[in-house]
């Protein structure tokens, strides 16, 4: 395919660079040494999904296959990582599914510390996660379970005796972290402060053929305590777990984690974490490029096709491309995504867009069967004004907020995301514990 798909506007790039360890800085045995990466950038992979139908028609005149993409989450026009393009037709979302939706539960649900701070973790210099995830963990366990994790699994227990069509057996919490690591982290430190409830706390371990990566720098034994292989998730129920703790990119989709009644297992997920891409991850910044080159060939106005002839477009694409790929070399928070309407670049937009479909990929995992669920944002990043000082976020400050506002947008102008969206937008809209509005200067 080298010779096929299109050149990065970058041009091919090949190297190596050191990447520093994440999370586990402290503990680990090898944390003082930094990971030298390897990075090849050859080809616009998006142009493979978006033209496979006909990738050789050119060279053998010969159509290619059909391809059906069925991803709902395949349409959110900000995120340069989810959206592919505009479909022929969509498949209505179940009913049942849109009611079980309306009938959830979304709550802003920050923890504090000894100090009565809100516990921050994303921002948070990587030394310091560690003991962030304790404190988050002590927080929502209280007094020997007097907690949040406590009363969540005694009104779930509640609801499966006055509602079991709904609830009945699904009385199991899910906490979604950034890695496996996170994830041991939370659950070995709930099995400390809940001593009752220690053989029913489990964290979800890679399997030995997954690759290790920059957030996970600890492979650990298969007989580990409390630890679910990531193979061995949909069978859940059958541990008689009540708590799991798991990266979310690990169980965003493909999974279907049922009970006996064949309903989702999970009663609640509790997003402990505010998603960030790591300013440095090549792999991302590649992705994001390739997007937007091609959103560049398709208009007309942009402003490398004002230069004169193929050469001069070329030239100006080239240092444009570079351009934009150091601006996001620069996104280190935040507050630092900065619109760059030349470039037709919008992080924030793009952030929200795809935390958004990490979020619907991941309550997915608890409508199975078509039924409601409870689901917190508990990183007290995502309404840092809020959670703090009690004071109204906006899209600016918030990442919260920008996808509610980005999901409001989108149903209201636009009929594909009406007909995808709606519920989850009014169900969020609703949200418990949050309160934001649009900043002035974005009226």
């Amino acid at each position: 395919m080298l010779n096929i798909l299109p050149l990065p506007p970058t041009g091919r790039q090949f190297g190596t660079y050191y990447s520093r360890k994440d999370d586990n800085h402290n503990q680990s045995e090898n944390s003082s040494e930094n990971a030298l990466s390897i990075f090849a950038y050859t080809n616009i992979g998006r142009y493979y999904v978006l033209n496979f139908h006909r990738l050789l028609t050119d060279l053998d005149g010969q159509r290619g296959p059909n391809v059906l993409a069925l991803s709902g989450t395949s349409y959110l026009q900000d995120s340069t990582q989810f959206h592919v393009g505009n479909p022929q037709g969509i498949l209505m979302p179940e009913v049942s599914a849109t009611e079980a939706i309306a009938q959830s539960r979304f709550k802003f649900l920050p923890q504090s510390n000894h100090k009565d701070e809100p516990i921050r973790i994303s921002g948070t210099p990587e030394r310091q996660k560690m003991g962030m995830f304790k404190e988050m963990a002590q927080a929502l366990v209280g007094n020997n379970g007097s907690g949040d994790l406590g009363q969540e699994l005694e009104e779930l227990k509640q609801l499966g005796q006055s509602n079991p069509d709904f609830w009945q057996d699904r009385e199991r919490i899910l906490l979604l972290v950034n890695s496996y690591d996170q994830a041991r982290w939370v659950a070995e430190e709930i099995r400390q402060c809940w001593w009752g409830m220690r053989e029913q706390v489990y964290h979800l371990q890679r399997d030995r053929t997954e690759t290790l990566n920059e957030d996970d720098i600890n492979y650990l034994s298969r007989m580990e305590v409390g630890a679910l292989n990531r193979a061995d998730i949909e069978t859940f129920a059958l541990t008689g777990g009540k708590i799991l703790a798991a990266p979310i990119s690990a169980i965003g989709r493909g999974f279907n984690i049922l009970n006996a009644n064949g309903k989702a297992a999970f009663g609640a997920v509790y997003f402990l974490t505010r998603p960030y891409p790591h300013p440095h991850d090549t792999q991302a910044i590649a992705q994001e490029i390739n997007r937007r080159a091609l959103d560049w060939v398709e208009d007309a106005n942009f402003i490398a096709w004002e230069k004169d002839g193929i050469l001069g477009r070329a030239e100006a694409v080239r240092q444009l491309a570079a351009r934009y790929w150091r601006s996001v070399e620069h996104r280190s928070y935040y507050k630092t995504l900065y619109k760059n309407e030349e470039l037709r670049a919008f992080p924030r937009q793009d952030l929200a867009a795809t935390t958004a479909g990490v979020i619907v990929q991941a309550v997915g995992r608890l409508l199975r069967g078509g039924v409601p669920f409870h689901a917190y944002f508990v990183d007290a990043a995502w309404g840092p004004n809020y959670a703090k000082e009690q004071q109204p976020d906006t899209p600016r400050t918030s990442l919260l907020a920008a996808i509610i506002d980005l999901l409001c947008d989108y149903v209201e102008e636009d009929a594909i995301s009406k007909a995808l969206y709606q519920s989850i937008a009014d169900a969020l809209v609703d949200i418990d514990g949050f309160n934001w509005e649009i900043d002035a200067r974005d009226r």
